[in-house]
């Protein structure tokens, strides 16, 4: 186990809504880097735990540390690099800095955690504050009840996020606007470019056997509902059902490693020496085989 101090200061009340706020933002920001994987790693939540072991001088300053298990030698390299906790640390003070200066929210935040901030610094007094300072860089930001006040009104007035998304293209019109089916059956209607037209009509023509995926910008309702997409960066034709290859899925047999792992050694001592050879003996009761 080891702990690494890379977040912030703040009340110590306030600690378990920050960390919500944290591992809201990072799944987001999982999910963004990783787009043709369906869900979220085993344990992903638990694996983000944050403690604070002292309270120091002055104004109720909390440092707030990151604990990680560390099972090997080579995962212990591993942690030193940022993943997406250490992102969503910088974020959540880049938002709230722009808050505080009616500045734009920063485009890599996700907008549908802004809600949370309901919670977060609810009992401050107008001459309080909680100031994160994350170990890493030298930014910082004071979040007061200015700042919720801010962050909560760009929730309520809806907001423009990123959108990477796969359907079924079921029409297309000479306006430039096609129709686009999700798997859960929301219809959507993206505007596509000239140069991006031959794509969709492609799509369109084979539309049982493919897929169109669309990168771009939409906005949203307060409540993350989509109204429109803004924007299509980018478009892709998939195969109906293709999974990509992921160059950061763990390899199977990494995975089976873990698995045994877990298993207590007199478990193992249980399984037969020679299950390979009497394997249908074992499953089916077949003879055995001398």
């Amino acid at each position: 186990m080891r702990t690494t101090d890379w977040t912030s200061t703040c009340c110590p009340s306030s600690t378990p809504i920050y960390k919500e706020l944290l591992v809201s933002t990072a799944k987001e920001l999982w999910r963004r880097h990783h787009p043709d994987r369906d869900r979220l790693p085993k344990n992903f939540e638990d694996s983000l735990c944050l403690k604070f072991y002292e309270l120091k001088d002055g104004s109720a300053a909390v440092p707030i540390f990151r604990e990680i298990e560390i099972t090997s030698q080579p995962d212990m390299f591993q942690t030193e690099q940022p993943d997406e906790l250490d992102e969503a640390v910088l974020l959540v003070t880049e938002a709230i800095e722009a808050a505080n200066s009616e500045q734009l929210l920063p485009h890599e935040f996700p907008k549908k955690v802004i809600a949370l901030f309901e919670g977060y610094g609810k009992t401050l007094r107008e001459d309080e504050c909680i100031e994160l300072r994350p170990e890493k860089g030298s930014l910082k930001a004071s979040y007061s009840p200015r700042s919720r006040e801010q962050l909560l009104k760009f929730a309520a007035e809806g907001y423009i996020d990123r959108i990477d998304l796969s359907g079924e293209v079921r029409a297309v019109d000479l306006t430039g606007r096609f129709e686009l089916k999700l798997d859960d059956g929301t219809k959507i209607p993206p505007r596509f470019s000239p140069e991006q037209e031959s794509v969709v009509t492609e799509t369109l023509r084979d539309h049982v056997s493919r897929r169109l995926r669309v990168k771009g910008t939409a906005e949203f309702q307060p409540d993350g509902r989509m109204k429109a997409v803004t924007k299509v960066m980018d478009l892709e034709i998939r195969g109906a059902g293709e999974v990509p290859f992921d160059p950061t899925a763990k390899p199977i047999w990494q995975i089976a490693e873990e698995i045994a792992a877990q298993v207590p050694p007199e478990e193992w001592e249980k399984v037969p020496r020679d299950g390979a050879e009497n394997l249908h003996h074992y499953l089916y009761g077949a003879p055995k085989k001398d």
